[in-house]
This record gives C-alpha cells, structure tokens and sequence, in this order.
C-alpha cells in the first residue's frame, strides 16, 4: 500500500514527527515473522522504540515525497513564464566578440 500526505497537511505532519512528545499507547497488529524480526534486530533497546524510529523514518520519506511533488507542480505551472524569462535574459545578453 502506498500512502501520501496531501499538500495542506505537509507541514503540519513534519512538525508533528520533528517534535518530541510525550508516549501513548498504541495496539498494532504486525503479522509473527514480521514481529520476530523486530525484535532480533531491536535487541535491548526494545520493540517498541524500533518500530517508532522505523514510522519517524517513513513519515520523514513521505513529507519528503510531497514537498517535492508540490515543488514540481509548481515549476510545471509556471514554466511557461519562467522560460520566457529565462529567454529575456539570454536575448539581452551581449554576443562575444567573434576575434
């Protein structure tokens, strides 16, 4: 399953996973292997703080994702404009010197 952020939540769910806060309980229904492989990878610093860094970590990859989508949307709208700029500038600037 593939999971997004919309735009206008962006921010507010990088805020959400940049900022400590206090723990809550929380029931997760992983399926056996899946849990015994958690636990021999977290070892003494325990299950439930592998599986928070690991969700910390997704979540940061999402945000990421999104921005860059909302970024690319951005520069799709306006390329026309930019490139004509872009072309304004180029038009004005001096021919080198052919000697």
């Amino acid at each position: 399953m593939h999971y997004r952020i919309p735009t206008r939540q962006i921010a507010r769910v990088s805020q959400l996973i940049a900022s400590p806060a206090r723990k809550a309980k929380a029931s997760v229904s992983l399926g056996k292997d899946l849990l015994r492989a958690v636990d021999e990878v977290a070892g003494t610093s325990g299950r439930s703080a592998l599986i928070e860094h690991a969700v910390r970590h997704y979540l940061r990859r999402l945000v990421a994702h999104a921005r860059r989508e909302r970024e690319l949307a951005l520069l799709n709208a306006n390329a026309d404009a930019l490139n004509a700029a872009a072309e304004l500038v180029l038009a004005d600037q001096a021919e080198p010197d052919p000697s």
